[in-house]
């Protein structure tokens, strides 16, 4: 079995988040969000505005199908505030480009 190592290195973390922001705001986002809640991609597709809108996350696991609340950092609320500004709280955070408010696939 092949193991993951999470990304130590905080320079390396600060030249991926610029690689992703030049790139696609919500890939940023993603990213962002991923290594300041430590959620599962599943748990992250799933999130919706009105879920950003509070300083934590609740959530149901998909995996594990246990409930879970996770607080947010102070840093990953503030990039979230300017991302959702002007969305509307049914809309997907994670917006797929196919379709009409869907979330991107794994």
């Amino acid at each position: 079995m092949n193991f993951v190592q999470p990304i130590r290195d905080p320079e390396c973390i600060f030249y991926i988040k610029r690689f992703l922001k030049e790139q696609s705001e919500r890939n940023h986002m993603l990213f962002v969000t991923g290594i300041n809640s430590g959620l599962r991609i599943s748990d992250i597709l799933e999130l919706r505005v009105r879920d950003a809108k509070r300083p934590y996350f609740n959530l149901i696991e998909k995996k594990t199908k246990k409930k879970k609340r996770i607080d947010m950092t102070p840093a990953l609320q503030k990039e979230l505030k300017a991302y959702i500004e002007g969305k509307e709280d049914h809309e997907y955070l994670f917006k797929s480009r196919e379709g009409i408010n869907k979330p991107i696939s794994r």
